[in-house]
């Protein structure tokens, strides 16, 4: 059960797969710690136009050199936080204008040699949510539209895998990716197929992004989930 347990300090609020997600009728927030240099990074609340400009504003400059980088299918557009020389109120070079919403994802290079930490506010998102993934061995950047930690298949309600499926999610300790790759090739007889590699069925956290790219003649596909915050 995602809101599973009632936090003194916060009244009725629940904490939500972790100890650092909280939620109150649905309305919470989420600390991802950003590791020095790159971390894939993912808000699966909604916040309105869930901006970097909005969500990451450095306007106080406590986020000077940050740069943002986010996949399109073909390449990626970047934006840097810069409050010397930005022209923009938030202080982002290109006016922090890339989006982060529930289900995106984003590289984010913390510049500084110690931890950062961001905090995304917002409302869970709820109902029929679907994401896109794109077919025929190509790579999309996604998260779970939820704010809920675990595995892909079982947690987190992913279903639509075809054969040679491959996820790659990053570590920022060690920078380096764990693999998985959906096989029904195995040779054992009935057998429905999985994900296999040196993470099995892949571990997602709550706040972190992951490469999918599926297999050569998968189509364009959804993860589809539907969600109640009262699961």
């Amino acid at each position: 059960m995602l809101l599973a347990a009632a936090l003194t300090a916060l009244g009725s609020a629940a904490v939500m797969a972790q100890t650092n997600v909280y939620s109150l009728n649905a309305v919470g927030y989420v600390n991802v710690t950003l590791l020095p240099g790159f971390n894939m990074v993912a808000d699966q609340l909604q916040s309105g136009t869930n901006t970097i400009g909005s969500l990451i504003n450095d306007a106080s400059t406590q986020y000077d050199k940050m740069v943002v980088f986010k996949w399109t299918g073909t390449g990626f557009q970047s934006d840097t936080a810069n409050s010397i020389l930005s022209t923009y109120a938030n202080d982002w070079d290109n006016g922090g204008t890339i989006t982060l919403n529930p289900g995106e994802a984003a590289w984010i290079k913390n510049p500084n040699t110690t931890n950062m930490t961001l905090t995304f506010v917002g409302t869970v998102p709820t109902g029929t949510l679907s994401t896109t993934i794109a077919g025929n061995g190509a790579f999309t950047m996604l998260s779970s539209q939820v704010p809920q930690g675990g595995d892909l298949t079982t947690d987190l309600g992913y279903s639509n895998y075809f054969q040679g499926d491959t996820i790659y999610v990053y570590n920022p300790t060690n920078s380096k990716y764990t693999v998985s790759t959906y096989n029904t090739n195995t040779g054992q007889s009935g057998y429905l197929g999985n994900f296999v590699g040196t993470a099995g069925d892949p571990i997602i956290g709550v706040g972190q992004g992951f490469w999918y790219k599926t297999g050569v003649g998968a189509p364009t596909t959804t993860w589809t989930r539907t969600f109640s915050v009262n699961q």
